[in-house]
Parts: C-alpha cells; sequence; structure tokens
C-alpha cells in the first residue's frame, strides 16, 4: 500500500474546495468530499449542510472517495455530469500521486 503525503491530500481538498465553491456560488448547493471506509463514508472536506430528515444522495467518485448532498435535485443533470467529471479528475491525479 502507497504511503500519502500530507501535501498531496491536501491539494485534494483545495482542489475540491474551489469546485465546491463554485457549485455554491452558481447553484447554491452544499457538497462534500468524503472518503469511503468500506459501509462508511467519511467526510473530509465541505460545508456543512442545514439539517434534514432526508439521507443525502451518495455519488461514487473512485472505490475510495465519493461526494455527498442534499441537494443534488437542484442542479441541471448535463451540470451535475460535468462536476462529476471534475471531480474524478481531481481525486485521479490525487490516487495517481
Amino acid at each position: 500500500m502507497e504511503r500519502e503525503t500530507y501535501t498531496s491530500k491536501e491539494l485534494l481538498i483545495e482542489e475540491f474546495s474551489r469546485i465546491a465553491n463554485t457549485v455554491k456560488e452558481r447553484y447554491k448547493v452544499n457538497i462534500q468530499l468524503v472518503e469511503i471506509l468500506g459501509k462508511r463514508w467519511s467526510f473530509i472536506s465541505g460545508e456543512e449542510e442545514e439539517f434534514s430528515f432526508l439521507p443525502p444522495e451518495r455519488i461514487q467518485i473512485s472505490e475510495r472517495f465519493g461526494v455527498v448532498s442534499n441537494e443534488w435535485k437542484k442542479i441541471p443533470p448535463e451540470d451535475k455530469e460535468e462536476i462529476i467529471s471534475l471531480l474524478k479528475k481531481a481525486v485521479k491525479r490525487y490516487e495517481q500521486g
């Protein structure tokens, strides 16, 4: 198993934050980056949403990372695909080291 460096994870979080800020500005939607640890999706970064009785929608980006939000439905499907594509590229760069 490869050792991850603090710097590379920080770069992933910074890139995610830029994407998340753009999503928030454009659509008024918060997204959170999570690490997938078996059945548990563990929060890494992002602005927390207001309390909701409904569970957040989960989107798996890679084997190890995903994003969650209670507000995905506010984003048009084609824009959602573009956001997911950007997130996948960021995660891929991180995972390749």
